[in-house]
C-alpha cells in the first residue's frame, strides 16, 4: 500500500517539474492527455484486462507488471497503468493528477467466492485474498511476502465510493471472458479511445502484452497464468469444482457475514439458498 502524501523532497521536485513542462506543452500545441488506470479486487482478471488493451489500444505507454498511477499520473502523455489496489487510492487521483489529464479508470469484480478461492501464480501456496487481508509482495523481487493487504471488505467499500465518479467503469470478469468485443466496445463508447485491435484476438499479439510472469516475476505455478491465453468462460465458478475450494468458501462466508452483501452488490446472487447448499 502507498502513503501518497510520503514522498521524498527529490520526488517532489521532479513531479514539480513535470508539471510545469506539461502545462507548457498544452498552452503551446493544445495538448491534451490521459491516463488510464486498472485496478479492481485481486484475482479478479485485471491483468487480463490490462493484456487486452496493452495489445489492442495504440498512442498509449504501458507499465510492465504491477504499477501505481501515482508514480506515472504526472508525467507527460498518454499513459496505462495496472495496480488491483490502486482502488484504494482513487479518493486522492484529483489531488495527485496535476496535469489535469483525462482519466479512464476501469475498475474489475468478480465472483467473490472465485477471489477468495484463487492462488496466485507467484505465490501459489496460500489463497492469495480473503475476507480481511491479502497477501502482498514485500520487495520488488517478490520473494517476500505478508499477509496484511486489505481484504475482499476493504476492496468492496473503496468500490462503492469510487462508483460516485464519472470516469469509473465497472467490469465484470464473467461478462470479460464471455464476450470481450461488447466490453471493448463499451469502455470504447465511454472513454472515446480508438482501439485497432479486437479484444478477442489479443492472445495472437503476445508481444504486445504488457502484463508478462517472466524474468524476477517468474512463476511458480504456471497453470495459474491465464493472463496470456485467449479469454475462456471455463474459469467461470471454478469454486465449485474442488471439495477444498469448496470448503474455503464455506469457511471464509462463515467467518464474514458481510461478504454475503458483496455477492448482491455485483449481482452474483439474489439469496442464500447456495449457502444453505454447501453448508450442509
Amino acid at each position: 500500500m502507498l502513503n501518497v502524501d510520503a514522498n521524498s523532497p527529490l520526488q517532489n521536485l521532479h513531479v514539480k517539474i513535470n508539471s510545469l513542462v506539461s502545462k507548457g506543452v498544452r498552452s503551446l500545441f493544445k495538448f491534451n492527455q490521459s491516463h488510464l488506470v486498472v485496478c479492481g479486487f485481486p484475482r479478479s482478471g485485471t491483468s487480463l484486462l490490462y493484456n487486452m488493451i496493452s495489445s489492442c489500444l495504440p498512442g498509449y505507454r504501458f507499465e510492465p507488471f504491477e504499477q501505481y498511477f501515482i508514480f506515472r499520473l504526472h508525467k507527460l502523455g498518454n499513459w496505462a497503468t495496472k495496480a488491483p489496489l490502486d482502488v484504494l487510492h482513487i479518493k486522492q487521483i484529483d489531488k495527485l493528477n496535476i496535469n489535469k489529464k483525462d482519466l479512464a479508470i476501469l475498475i474489475m469484480v468478480r465472483d467473490i467466492r472465485d477471489v477468495i478461492s484463487s492462488r496466485h501464480p507467484i505465490y501459489p501456496d496460500e489463497y492469495f485474498i480473503g475476507h480481511d487481508h491479502s497477501w502482498w509482495p514485500q520487495n520488488q523481487k517478490f520473494t517476500e511476502w505478508r499477509y496484511d493487504a486489505p481484504g475482499v471488505i476493504a476492496i468492496h467499500e473503496a468500490i462503492q465510493i469510487a462508483l460516485r465518479r464519472s470516469d469509473v467503469m465497472l467490469l465484470r470478469y464473467e461478462d470479460l471472458v464471455t464476450n470481450p468485443d461488447k466490453i471493448q466496445e463499451a469502455i470504447a463508447k465511454k472513454f472515446n479511445l480508438a482501439f485497432d485491435a479486437r479484444f478477442c484476438e489479443y492472445h495472437k499479439s503476445p508481444q504486445k502484452h504488457a502484463y508478462r510472469y517472466e524474468g524476477r516475476f517468474a512463476p511458480k505455478e504456471s497453470s495459474l497464468v491465464m493472463e496470456g491465453k485467449m479469454s475462456s468462460s471455463e474459469r467461470i465458478a471454478r469454486w465449485r469444482r474442488s471439495p477444498e475450494q469448496i470448503e474455503r468458501v464455506r469457511h471464509q462466508f462463515s467467518e464474514c457475514n458481510e461478504l454475503f452483501g458483496t455477492l448482491e452488490a455485483y449481482g452474483y446472487e439474489k439469496s442464500r439458498d447456495w449457502y444453505s447448499e454447501i453448508a450442509s
